[in-house]
């Protein structure tokens, strides 16, 4: 009865026309040896002879792998084919051989799973760790493993969480994690925290970023720069919720850490305009964009429009928005911020603009926005945007073009979008 293997090795040999003689001379091993695996009598043949064979019939090295994984439960084998198919750099096949390695009766489950994580350590293929994270995962939540779940989740947060194309998804699965925060060391579990925290910030989800942020703060007993940063994002989160007091109070304790930077003037920049105070928001912001790095530019740009266009300075205005190449990020792609803080500047410069008579210009502009908000995956921005793209649309009293609708329906459709 064939095996797998014997049927790979009896339709390879057919279709390169190669007799049991050449085979032998060419792979080492004997006539008899060949046909007893192809016949099925030799169901396990040693991985190293199935290899040479494979190799001189030119089988796929996806086959000569699943072929064989169907062979042996030994551990020490299922080690050699994992590491095969890493090398292979196949995802599903690499998860198909980890779970072979977490199901086999002869190795103890914690082993594998020790394994597995060391396995993610040894590469650095994206999408194999990956791969070995959904397989740990998905195994230890099944058996009720939660250390091994708690640690794979946080590995899978760490690495997923910079994919601005999935970030909204990312988010809700690193809330998986909040189950098993206790089981992780100290110094992962405040990080997660402090990302996570940034995370909802950036997003719009205000409260939870303060939550989030509010717990790494009361764990970590250090003055270093990622609490400085979730406290940023804390008073931020406070002043989008209209919470000045709160607000002022964490801007404070920003302001006494050995960390902060040019942003504390920003943060109180931004204070100051909230509370109506516009000249002492204009001198601060002006102070920040002389103190600031190009990169770090754009979101104080955006927020002294607004405070241009409440105090009524057109000039000022055209003026900020025509020295753009100064302050525009060159590479706004390359991290979820920087795209949103793009999103918000060109939303802020579209609604001036249309205020002080650029209407083309401004329209283009809060479509650049809404663009940038869905490739986020920020949903409720996108309608946002939208709306206030239909709602300048009837306070300019201006008929809505095909080309508008077009560009609107691709939005809505997530399709691509008409250069």
């Amino acid at each position: 009865m064939f095996t797998e293997i014997g049927e790979l090795l009896h339709a390879y040999r057919q279709r390169k026309n190669i007799s049991w003689s050449e085979l032998a001379e060419r792979t080492d091993i004997s006539k008899a040896a060949l046909s007893k695996i192809e016949s099925g009598e030799t169901k396990r043949p040693g991985f190293s002879q199935w290899k040479k064979i494979a190799s001189t019939l030119e089988i796929p090295h996806v086959d000569v792998i699943t072929s064989y994984l169907g062979t042996t439960e030994r551990p020490a084998t299922l080690q050699i084919l994992l590491k095969e198919a890493i090398e292979l750099n196949y995802p599903p096949v690499v998860q198909q051989v980890a779970l072979k390695l977490l199901e086999t009766p002869k190795m103890d489950t914690f082993l594998a799973l020790d394994h597995l994580l060391q396995a993610t350590n040894d590469t650095k293929d994206r999408a194999i760790i990956l791969a070995l994270h959904e397989v740990i995962i998905d195994y230890a939540r099944k058996h009720g493993v939660p250390l091994y779940l708690g640690k794979s989740l946080y590995d899978r947060y760490m690495l997923e969480r910079d994919d601005f194309s999935r970030f909204e998804e990312t988010y809700r699965r690193g809330k998986e994690l909040l189950h098993y925060t206790d089981l992780l060391l100290p110094i992962d579990r405040i990080t997660f925290y402090y990302r996570m925290g940034t995370h909802a910030y950036i997003l719009g989800y205000y409260g939870e970023s303060i939550e989030f942020c509010g717990k790494g703060i009361r764990e970590d007993g250090t003055d270093n720069k990622p609490k400085a940063s979730a406290l940023i994002s804390i008073v931020n989160s406070y002043l989008s919720l209209g919470d000045l007091i709160l607000a002022e109070l964490y801007l404070k304790e920003y302001e006494d850490s050995e960390y902060a930077d040019y942003r504390k003037s920003h943060l109180r920049a931004l204070l100051h305009a909230k509370q109506g105070q516009h000249e002492g928001a204009m001198r601060l912001y002006e102070q920040c964009l002389a103190e600031a790095g190009k990169d770090s530019r754009v979101t104080i740009v955006s927020d002294l429009l607004e405070v241009y266009l409440e105090s009524g300075n057109d000039a000022l205005i055209k003026e900020l928005i025509d020295s753009e190449d100064q302050f525009l990020p060159s590479d706004i792609l390359a991290h979820p911020y920087r795209i949103k803080q793009a999103a918000r500047y060109y939303k802020r410069k579209g609604v001036c603009q249309l205020a002080i008579g650029y209407v083309e210009d401004g329209f283009d502009s809060l479509l650049q926005s809404i663009s940038y908000y869905r490739q986020l995956g920020a949903s409720d921005k996108v309608i946002e945007g939208v709306g206030l793209f239909l709602k300048h649309h009837r306070l300019q009293q201006r008929a809505f073009s095909f080309e508008d609708m077009e560009i609107i329906e691709k939005f809505c459709h997530n399709e691509g979008i008409k250069e």
